[in-house]
């Protein structure tokens, strides 16, 4: 991971220390395997047709009531499959997400979030920096009060990327872990 990623992580990562400390019982961490989904072109690759490789979200979490969080974590949106250049597109890097959740049924719950995100987007012929606009759908199942699992959709619209405004979304299956 860049140092671009770096710094701001652990200040994310300090204020949820910091949250903690007044109550330890609101913070879960988490994890999610993705399928990218590259539906705009990026700087003239992919786009259309899905992507390649897994992607990968790691996230913390602190409940603010037992309907709303906040998520702060690291993605990574695999890549774009190859165009008939062979050239790929990919996108990593940070986000904030307000989270809401209603249990439909006893373990089940419906969650929706919107957020921001700062990427790094990188493809055959150059790199260039975003911010992000982002919303999410999902449903999680908890196993036992500590363990859950979700599964979701996630749609990120970066407002600058290679002088276009792509849409990149994932598929994703993880679980969190509360403390």
């Amino acid at each position: 991971m860049s140092t671009r990623f770096a710094k701001p992580l652990v200040a994310l990562s300090l204020l949820a220390g910091i949250a903690g400390a007044a109550n330890a019982e609101g913070l879960y961490v988490g994890g999610a395997l993705s399928a990218p989904n590259y539906s705009s072109q990026i700087n003239g690759f992919g786009g259309g047709d899905g992507g390649s490789g897994p992607g990968l979200k790691l996230y913390g979490g602190y409940k603010l009531s037992p309907n709303l969080a906040l998520e702060s974590g690291y993605f990574n949106l695999g890549r774009s499959h190859a165009d008939g250049t062979g050239g790929t597109a990919k996108a990593q890097g940070i986000f904030l997400d307000g989270v809401a959740s209603y249990e439909f049924a006893p373990k089940w719950s419906v969650l929706g979030s919107l957020g921001v995100a700062q990427a790094h987007l990188k493809t055959s012929d150059g790199s260039d920096d975003s911010s992000a606009l982002k919303v999410g759908a999902g449903l999680q199942y908890d196993l036992n009060k500590t363990t859950a699992l979700r599964v979701g959709y996630e749609r990120y619209r970066f407002t600058n990327a290679f002088d276009a405004k792509p849409y990149v979304g994932q598929t994703t299956f993880g679980a969190n872990f509360a403390f």
